[in-house]
């Protein structure tokens, strides 16, 4: 029953009538015979100061401003001590011109949850090496009580971060879109 909206015999509605016509298809061809006086409207509606037609005039004679998408080289970062030489890197951008205040607030931002997502990590390790120390030395295989809220410090540690990287990636994006939004105000 495939491609046909209605029974046989349907008393119901007839549906769309052979021959008339889609609305798009309408209102291009309005376009193609008056489209030239509607331009040279807005036009005269834009010089007399209408904000509207000045806006849509604007909007069509420059594109609009979209972020920067500078790129340059920025150290690996790998252990904590390796996000000083990261934003160094990015201050120096900055700096120069290349990255503007905004971008390298931003790239900071996230090297900055970066280096918490790695002291988490190294509190882990070694919380799970001085564990592993502790039963082979007790021969109990059971975790004491102050294991037990390292253990969930290291959880909410965990959450803590992945909160802020979800955070810091919500503001790179959002300043993106207020850029994009500032630049069509203008």
């Amino acid at each position: 029953m495939r491609g046909r909206p209605f029974e046989r015999g349907n008393k119901i509605s007839k549906g769309r009538p052979p021959g008339s016509r889609n609305q798009r298809t309408v209102f291009a061809e309005m376009m193609d015979s008056h489209g030239e006086a509607l331009i040279k409207q807005c036009q005269v509606m834009a010089l007399k100061g209408d904000a509207t037609a000045l806006r849509l005039c604007i909007e069509r004679l420059l594109p609009p401003c979209k972020p920067s998408n500078n790129r340059f080289l920025l150290p690996a970062v790998k252990t904590a001590s390796d996000v000083g030489s990261a934003l160094q890197s990015v201050l120096q951008e900055v700096a120069r011109g290349r990255l503007s205040g905004q971008e390298g607030e931003a790239i900071a931002g996230i090297l900055e949850t970066k280096r918490r997502a790695i002291e988490t990590e190294e509190f882990g390790k070694r919380l799970q090496a001085l564990e592993q120390q502790r039963q082979s030395a007790d021969g109990k295989n059971h975790a004491s009580i102050h294991e037990t809220e390292l253990r969930a410090d290291v959880e909410s540690r965990r959450r803590a971060v992945e909160a802020e990287e979800l955070e810091a990636r919500r503001r790179v994006l959002e300043e993106g879109k207020s850029n994009k939004l500032e630049s069509d105000k203008e």
